[in-house]
């Protein structure tokens, strides 16, 4: 691991700049320390973990910063000259460990059950490197893109839904962008979690209580690059808003 991209991915994530990488990682192992690397040097904390799946299957996840956490109804700060991509999705609050290598292989149930709420949220999205989009070894060590989360209303009696075929709604700038039922690319958004809890291989401490598992998009993705406000609803759970400055 070159600490030249460590130093740029961290200063990327200070400025919020793009930046170019040269001797990228060139497969995920590469990319999982370098992500532990940056975390620590800008002294972040783990606040959750955006879990995905490729297209053949591999599990892979991002931790997200505490520091990039609002609520719902409050601002979030465009980068000048950059575009943001929003995505809806639904999140796991964990109410306990989920730790790696498990005797037995972890189920849907078992993450119902590590589960204290659900929640409704919005993943804010920036692409700092070049060349990090798709589910890439570089677009990984930069955290997926993440740069902040904002969490919506939660809910307790999640398991009476049918999480692959709620409707959900998005709003950007006041203008109705999608409307439709279900979306997510794996049909149930806790295939990903799933996948990752049984095969967590980060360097940061795993995934632990209180913190938030974001599950994956059911929107398409459409880049911001101006200020708006930006509204979803999703059938079950209510509705999450930020606004873009």
């Amino acid at each position: 691991m070159k600490s030249s991209i460590v130093e740029r991915l961290s200063q990327a994530r200070r400025t919020r700049a793009g930046v170019t990488i040269e001797d990228a990682p060139t497969d995920f192992a590469q990319a999982y320390p370098i992500s532990a690397a940056v975390l620590k040097t800008l002294g972040e904390t783990v606040g959750g973990w955006k879990v995905g799946l490729t297209a053949d299957d591999v599990a892979i996840a991002a931790p997200m910063y505490q520091s990039g956490f609002v609520q719902s109804g409050g601002r979030f700060a465009l980068s000048p000259g950059r575009s943001m991509i929003p995505e809806v999705e639904i999140a796991v609050r964990l109410a306990r460990d989920l730790p790696p290598n498990p005797a037995r292989s972890y189920t849907r149930d078992d993450m119902l059950d590590a589960a204290s709420q659900l929640l409704l949220g919005l993943e804010l999205i920036e692409r700092r490197a070049d060349g990090n989009s798709g589910l890439n070894a570089l677009n990984l060590a930069d955290d997926l893109g993440n740069v902040g989360y904002v969490t919506g209303p939660a809910i307790t009696d999640f398991r009476r839904l049918d999480l692959a075929n709620l409707r959900c709604q998005f709003w950007m700038g006041g203008d109705l962008v999608s409307d439709k039922r279900g979306g997510h690319s794996k049909g149930d958004p806790l295939v990903p979690m799933i996948a990752w809890a049984n095969h967590q291989r980060d360097l940061v401490g795993g995934m632990k209580a209180g913190q938030v598992v974001t599950l994956g998009s059911f929107t398409p993705m459409i880049a911001v690059a101006a200020p708006m406000a930006l509204v979803a609803e999703l059938e079950g759970f209510g509705r999450v808003s930020v606004d873009l400055v």
